[in-house]
């Protein structure tokens, strides 16, 4: 609970800086691969790897299967998680929210919310059995279908150095 103070800051900065435009669901039915580039505090250099998901809704309601497995690199492959979740339209007239439990003890909060001009911003909070993850990214979407994605990951782990991730990844929507 150290970090809810960050994860409340999070949704209250990317609430009152998106009021201007409305919001629009772009979390759907889609797969993403993404290049990662991992710093760890104290540690000099990086770790490159590859990571593949996927989210499938489950008919027309707003409940989502996810499935992320990392596809080699120096992070190494098989390092997989599965989640389900349900996503709310348009919370509070802001954001568009996404309440996920997964594999390894998972429980997360993701938001999103269409800045206009194909662009969107997210920010998410994963609380793992081992520590936690805050992420923010913000999506370009270059065809009604393809989209790419900056992202940026603090990891937080018990008894481990911090790490960093900058994530790129290209998402297709099916």
């Amino acid at each position: 609970m150290k970090h809810l103070p960050y994860v409340c800051l999070l949704a209250l900065g990317s609430a009152s800086a998106f009021a201007a435009s409305g919001p629009s669901s772009l979390f759907s039915n889609n797969v993403e691969l993404s290049y990662l580039q991992q710093s760890t505090t104290g540690v000099s250099g990086h770790n490159n790897g590859w990571d593949l998901s996927a989210t499938a809704y489950l008919g027309k309601s707003d409940f989502f299967v996810n499935a992320l497995t990392s596809v080699g690199g120096d992070l190494g492959n098989g390092a997989d998680t599965a989640s389900l979740g349900y996503r709310v339209k348009n919370v509070a007239s802001l954001a568009d929210v996404a309440v996920t439990v997964g594999s390894n003890e998972s429980y997360g909060l993701a938001l999103h919310r269409a800045l206009g001009a194909g662009f969107g911003a997210w920010a998410s909070y994963d609380r793992v059995a081992n520590g936690h993850n805050v992420n923010a990214a913000v999506s370009k979407m270059l065809t009604h279908d393809v989209s790419l994605d900056l992202g940026y990951t603090w990891v937080s782990r018990d008894a481990s150095a911090s790490s960093h991730v900058w994530s790129l990844g290209a998402r297709y929507k099916f």
